[in-house]
């Protein structure tokens, strides 16, 4: 059933679940029915290796991304409610839909209270009129407790409170396993505390950066004013909150820093946290949010803790006030009444990504419903969508990679033999989850009711909260997934050295039980072995079998492992994404170095399956070839300028399209399958090719 018919089904008859619907929302869901077809809801962009999603006029020697992609990029520009457009928006598109039809069933009598719970998220997500009635009402408390403080231990007191509730003012708290003890967690503090996407924002002096500053400067005055300030305060106050943003920027990590395991593992006793900090009470904020018992934890950045200190003694108390509480606005704008959302969207989707109109209502409800109970939603999208039969295949496919995995460990030739069992021996531990948890997550302590939705996401984020920070100084629990089953998305865990293939990525076209091999290989299989790759790269090389930061390479063989990184950071730095403006080759190594190894254990994966029994061309293109072009479509993609320059500023993976070029460029294979030789663009000569694992 397509996309389209389940939105019109829908507007045949009220939401049981959530009652009438407005006459306001109802026009604008038959607005949106009546148009045409969403990018990407045609049948030809769902089925895998589609012709027309080619450009034939386009050598596949030339621009291999161009002859995979052009026919689908040139019939879906990014839609208007999107930032970016491609494989993964359509297959989240896709399962958009099966959860809405989960949010807006009417009630089984015999439903679960989670699944009760779900129901009235998301219909107070959906009851725009309460949301207006509410007005500020479920964030009046912490406005008040904002407006009382007085002196440093306030400020204080209020910043932890708003922690509880994920309001992550300045810094962020959480859990992680303790990078020198994987068994156990530990808590974790980390920089934040910015607005603006990267440090560089505030710090970089032309024009653009400065433009840029001056429309979030009048975005956070235009939410300040909505509070009761008067434009000449909410200006001034917006001034206040851009310099103490500069200072935290100035004494924040790069982005390349912050990803380097060596660089953000700096444990403290709570001795040596307070000498670190004299002016913050270590030992008070735990004991505010219920941990007494805390002895340790890792200050990931200690010199911007240490300058978050100084600004405790230098910034007054009422800029304190100014940047709290625009700090509660920002986080909370989506769930207030529209004059808070829409000005949030306006700048934060509309300025910073180019976005032109705001996502359906249903859409931000559901994704809403998930960050607040995203494993009891995955629990019916899993039963909805992801077969008995799928897992099988799924779990084939990672033992089918891993063993390949091995065996090239066993012919890498610039690894020793003592690296190389090391090597091994990590691989064999990689742990693996797949669909979904073995055991779902509890959600009995959270309140959750059809009143303001505000409220409820309050709740909603404060319950995630006190679920991290309960597990600080437990064990590790082996079962415990970092992903909700109908994510797009899989991940590697260095300190779990485990992978994880959601059911919501297990889909097609990324992986179908029907699919052919070279398609699943070519998408998920490359999916799968680049997870894989994750446990060593540049920085899941530092972790051993057991998850522990520990070096387990020969000094000569590391030296060569990081030589090869560096060539793989010149060759994505030299492209172009945008005018002057390039890939950060070592922000995005470890994703380049997955996918260059994804691809290449995928590859010889499938010519072990297909050894005794050749696959025969389709649609005039070899099994090899289908393997490659699988790939390249994953990828397809549409973005906004400014998206591309958020992530080229922010994001740890490269834009798509280099994702498809870099890697292939540096496989003699492909260079095989498609004829590629010295003269044509898409070659790389032997002696500049990548190759690691």
């Amino acid at each position: 059933m397509s996309h389209r018919f389940a939105m019109e089904r829908s507007l045949l008859r009220d939401s049981p679940a959530c009652g009438t619907l407005t006459a306001v929302l109802v026009t604008a869901l038959l607005a949106v029915s009546c148009s045409s077809p969403p990018a990407g809801e045609r049948a030809a962009d769902m089925i895998s290796l589609h012709p027309s999603n080619r450009d034939p006029s386009v050598s596949p020697a030339t621009d291999f991304y161009r002859f995979a992609n052009g026919g689908w990029i040139d019939r879906n520009p990014v839609p208007d409610e999107e930032s970016s457009w491609g494989t993964f928006q359509e297959v989240r598109r896709r399962n958009e839909s099966v959860l809405r039809e989960i949010l807006e069933a009417d009630p089984a009598a015999n439903a679960s209270a989670d699944e009760r719970k779900l129901i009235d998220f998301y219909c107070s997500c959906m009851d725009v009129e309460q949301i207006e009635r509410a007005g500020l009402t479920p964030i009046r408390n912490e406005l008040e407790l904002i407006d009382g403080i007085t002196d440093r231990e306030g400020v204080q007191d209020v910043l932890t409170h708003l922690h509880s509730l994920g309001v992550f003012a300045v810094f962020s708290l959480g859990s992680e396993p303790d990078y020198g003890d994987a068994t156990r967690v530990i808590g974790r503090v980390r920089q934040g505390g910015l607005g603006l996407p990267d440090r560089e924002d505030y710090l970089r002096d032309d024009e653009r950066s400065a433009a840029l500053r001056a429309s979030y400067v009048a975005h956070v005055a235009r939410a300040l004013e909505l509070v009761g300030a008067s434009p000449a305060l909410a200006g001034a106050g917006a001034d206040v909150v851009l310099g103490i943003e500069t200072r935290l920027a100035e004494a924040s990590m790069t982005r390349v820093q912050s990803r380097d395991a060596d660089l953000v593992y700096n444990p403290r006793t709570m001795d040596a946290a307070a000498a670190l900090m004299p002016n913050f009470s270590w030992n008070g904020y735990f004991h505010l949010l219920g941990l007494n018992d805390v002895d340790r934890f890792n200050v990931s950045q200690p010199e911007f803790f240490r300058a978050f200190d100084r600004l405790l003694d230098e910034v007054p108390v009422s800029e304190w006030r100014l940047y709290l509480r625009w700090q509660l606005l920002r986080h909370t704008a989506p769930t207030l009444p529209a004059a808070f959302a829409d000005a949030h969207f306006a700048f934060f989707s509309g300025v910073l990504r180019g976005v032109e109109q705001e996502r359906p209502r249903w859409k931000r409800c559901v994704d809403a419903t998930s960050r607040a109970m995203g494993h009891a939603l995955g629990r019916a999208f899993v039963e909805r969508t992801f077969s008995p039969e799928a897992k099988r295949k799924a779990q084939a496919m990672v033992s089918d990679l891993r063993a390949t995995f091995a065996e090239r460990l066993q012919t890498r030739e610039w690894m020793s033999e003592v690296t190389r069992a090391r090597a091994l021996g990590k691989l064999q531990h990689v742990g693996e989850k797949i669909g979904y948890p073995e055991r779902w997550r509890d959600y009995s302590g959270l309140r959750i009711d059809r009143g303001p939705y505000a409220a409820n996401a309050l709740r909603g984020r404060a319950f995630g909260v006190a679920y991290q920070l309960d597990k600080i100084g437990q064990p590790v629990d082996p079962d415990e997934w970092g992903m909700p089953p109908h994510t797009v998305n899989a991940y590697y865990s260095a300190t779990r050295n485990e992978i994880v293939f959601p059911a919501g990525i297990l889909q097609p076209p990324f992986f179908g039980v029907d699919q052919d091999a070279a398609a699943n290989y070519g998408a998920m299989g490359a999916v799968i072995g680049h997870e894989l790759s994750h446990g060593f790269d540049d920085q899941g090389a530092k972790f051993d079998a057991a998850g522990n930061k520990r070096n387990w390479w020969s000094d000569d063989d590391l030296a060569e492992f990081q030589r090869r990184g560096d060539e793989l950071v010149a060759q994505f730095d030299a492209y172009e994404a945008l005018p002057s403006e390039h890939v950060n080759g070592r922000l995005t190594l470890g994703e380049n170095i997955g996918d260059l190894g994804g691809l290449t254990i995928a590859l010889q994966a499938l010519r072990r399956a297909q050894a005794d029994q050749p696959a025969e061309p389709v649609d005039g293109f070899t099994s090899e070839q289908r393997f490659f072009l699988a790939w390249a479509q994953t990828w397809r993609s549409t973005m906004r300028e400014e998206t591309v320059r958020v992530r080229l500023a922010t994001d740890s993976h490269a834009p798509p399209r280099f994702r498809v070029l870099g890697p292939l460029s540096n496989m003699a294979e492909f260079h095989a399958a498609f004829g590629v030789t010295p003269s044509d663009p898409m070659w790389r000569a032997a002696d500049v090719r990548v190759e690691i694992w």
